[in-house]
């Protein structure tokens, strides 16, 4: 009996884990993708920034704590090397993995933030950008193997989830392409053309 409530005592907290690790990345995300948009005023910046980085934190600490509790778990077994490496537990290698990939490029998002002056705009541009498959890959990892999706109440929320995102990131795009495409491309205002004035010798006057 004991050993049943051990199991669903482990089993509850990962779950529990797991999902909160999720929203606060989605959280995360959906605030990271509105700051770079037209959808927060510049005085709201400072508060979406402050609940993207807030909200990464938790997300990366509850992730933690989603697959350190896992090594409680005698059901299914899993051993530190298959929760570290990718692709390699034995139950479950790729779902398993795809939730790995996902901790790790969410560590390395939080770590660029923090190095931003040091990597410098280009590098860490680019290295904040594996937010966006870390985030669909943890949604597809909570989506296929968690114990709670054949729930109606967590299809709704990883679908209604997802689309967000999704949606906010052709937005994103759509808006960058579009400011560009309309920005001068020299750099020089340009001015709208006039017929030339053609002085006559009777315009002049002898003072």
């Amino acid at each position: 009996m004991n050993q049943i409530l051990d199991a669903l005592s482990v089993w509850t907290t990962t779950r529990a884990a797991g999902i909160t690790s999720y929203l606060f990345l989605f959280l995360s995300t959906i605030a990271g993708i509105s700051m770079g948009s037209r959808l927060i005023k510049n005085k709201a910046k400072a508060t979406v920034l402050t609940i993207h980085q807030s909200a990464g934190w938790f997300g990366f600490l509850f992730g933690m704590m989603h697959g350190a509790v896992l090594l409680f778990d005698q059901y299914v077994g899993y051993s530190v090397s298959g929760l570290l490496i990718p692709f390699t537990a034995e139950s479950h290698p790729v779902l398993t993995g795809m939730g790995t990939l996902s901790f790790y490029m969410c560590f390395i998002v939080i770590l660029s933030s923090d190095m931003m002056k040091k990597l410098g705009k280009k590098a860490w541009k680019m290295t904040h950008m594996l937010a966006f498959p870390g985030y669909f890959l943890a949604l597809l990892h909570g989506l296929l193997i968690g114990s709670d999706s054949s729930y109606p109440w967590a299809q709704a929320m990883y679908g209604a989830t997802g689309i967000i995102v999704a949606g906010l990131t052709v937005y994103r795009v759509w808006t960058a392409k579009k400011d560009k495409r309309d920005a001068p491309k020299s750099g020089r205002v340009t001015y709208p053309q006039g017929k030339p004035i053609i002085l006559e010798p009777s315009d002049y006057k002898v003072r």
